[in-house]
Parts: structure tokens; sequence; C-alpha cells
């Protein structure tokens, strides 16, 4: 761990890949390291940046929502007070683009409509979470930007009509937000990704930043290139375990996604006032979500493919 570089690091991690509802997101954050990375990497496990898989989970968000919230209060002086304020602020996806395959009925408010105030989960940040941020600080990192990119049910369903997996998708999202990061950067910047479905060779879409990608390393664990003007970039097994800015961008992203399913549970509890909330994964609580809210979806012109994937 302390062998690696420091300066301007990018991560990006995936939340929501595999789940049955809900919105796949794709998530990046870019730190300024300038001291020992061994000493940052130490100081983010200790404030609780990690594999948001192993650090939160449905209806157990409060600590993270905390954490995330002191980070972008801390060092980018971002104090949402709505999730369509941190939307604004971090997605990089127009509006025009998200609606671009709504349908017709009530879809869009389905997604978009329901307003949500922060902390949504109990996570308001106190003294203890923004010290924690702050010892990033002391620790030698400050994180420069945060973005996300967010692609919902529908438009997985067109990508696979037109040949392209999950994965694909993913993928193509991820290369989006290195190239953002880089910008955000002004020079060139050591990036870091979670690998995607087990690949090993990520040359050509890397091709996308630029000609002339050259590969240094293909194996399962870690498949790493050079891309002119953009720097190194790679993929890593578990990245968002042993990285610890993809584990913050995890973090961001899962916290994103959790607040896209609320965003569409408190919908559709207005029409289902009874209806209990769902993590949206492969599970028998999902399986019932779906059964329970057919009858109203279909009344309000909600289309199986906006809904479930």
């Amino acid at each position: 761990m302390s062998g690696q570089p420091s300066g301007l690091r990018v991560g990006v991690d995936e939340n929501g890949l595999g789940p049955r509802l809900g919105p796949m997101i794709v998530t990046g954050a870019l730190v300024d390291v300038t001291s020992d990375w061994g000493s940052f990497a130490r100081a983010a496990h200790a404030v609780g940046i990690g594999d948001s898989k192993g650090l939160c989970a449905h209806g157990a968000m409060r600590d993270v929502e905390a954490t995330v919230l002191a980070v972008l209060d801390v060092h980018l002086g971002l104090r949402p007070r709505t999730f369509a304020e941190l939307f604004t602020a971090l997605c990089l996806d127009a509006d025009h683009a998200l609606r671009a395959l709504c349908p017709e009925g009530e879809a869009p408010r389905m997604c978009f409509g329901a307003a949500i105030p922060l902390p949504a989960f109990g996570g308001d940040p106190g003294e203890r979470h923004r010290d924690g941020a702050r010892s990033l600080l002391d620790a030698g990192g400050r994180v420069r930007a945060a973005h996300f990119t967010t692609v919902c049910n529908r438009r997985l369903h067109a990508e696979h009509a037109e040949g392209r997996s999950r994965f694909d998708v993913d993928l193509a999202r991820m290369v989006e937000l290195v190239r953002a990061l880089r910008a955000d950067a002004g020079s060139p910047v050591h990036a870091v990704c979670g690998k995607v479905g087990g690949r090993k060779r990520y040359a050509d879409a890397l091709g996308a930043l630029g000609p002339l990608v050259a590969i240094e390393e293909e194996t399962a664990a870690r498949s790493a290139y050079r891309v002119p003007q953009v720097g190194a970039v790679s993929f890593m097994r578990d990245a968002d375990a042993s990285d610890p800015i993809v584990g913050l961008a995890s973090l961001l992203g899962k916290y994103v996604r959790e607040l896209s399913m609320l965003r569409i549970h408190l919908d559709l509890r207005g029409h289902v006032p009874d209806l209990g909330a769902a993590s949206g994964y492969h599970d028998p609580v999902t399986t019932r979500y779906i059964v329970a809210t057919a009858l109203v979806r279909r009344e309000r012109q909600i289309p199986d493919d906006c809904f479930e994937r």
C-alpha cells in the first residue's frame, strides 16, 4: 500500500449493476494526495471509507450518509439540503438526457418527482464526522471533485436491444468519468477503477479517451494501461476494498442509489400506503414489492421496462 504513488488520484466504481429494481450508479472521485499514500490510506480507513458492500446495506445508511455529507461539506463546500440539490451538483448527466427515453404516463414522476430532504436516513453529520473528513486533509488528501452518472432500467433495456450488456454500459460510463475527472484535474491522473464483470482487457474501451493506449498488464487481478494526456488507468479486482479513493466513490454511489430507490418508493407509497420498502435486489421482499405495486403501476401507465430489469 505505501508503495502507491501520490499525486492526482481518481477512483471509479459502480453500484447497482445486478439488482432487479432501481438505477445503476457509476461514481468517481478525484483526490489530490500530497503525502505518503500509506498515511492517507490509513486515515481513510479510520474514517470508515471502503467497500460499500461491507460498510452499509439497505436500511442501514445512517453512518455512511453522515460520512459522505461531511466529506462533501469539508472538502468541496457542498451542503445540499435535498437530494435534488445533491443530484444537480454532482450528476454528469444532463436532465434532458436522463429523460430522453421517458414514456408517457407517470413514470417520470416515479423517478424524479418525490422531494427528499437531507439527511434522509438520519445521518446528520456531527463534529465526529466532520473531524473525520478534516483528518483526511491532515493526512494529505483533499477531495477535489466527485461525480456520478445514472443509468435507468429503460436505458439498460434499450442498450441490451442494441447488443450492449450492462457490463458494456458500466465500462463506458467508467471511461466517461475518468475523462471528466481528468478535465477537473487539469493534468494527467492516476486512475483506478473496479473490474467490470471479471474482464481482463480494457484497451479498446480506453480508446475513447485517446489513441495509442499502451498495455502494461492484463491479468485477472489487475489490468493496467497508459493513455496519452490522461495518465495511468487500471482496473483492479476488489478495488473498492483496497483503494480508498475507489472506496469513497463506492460509498457515494451507494448513497445516491439508496436515495434513488427512496425516491421511487415514496412515489409508489403515495398510491399503496402500506407498502414497505425493498432493496431492489434479488430477494423475497423485492419480489413481493414488485407484485404489490403491479396494479398501480399499470393504472399509472408505468411500463415494466422502466421499473424492472
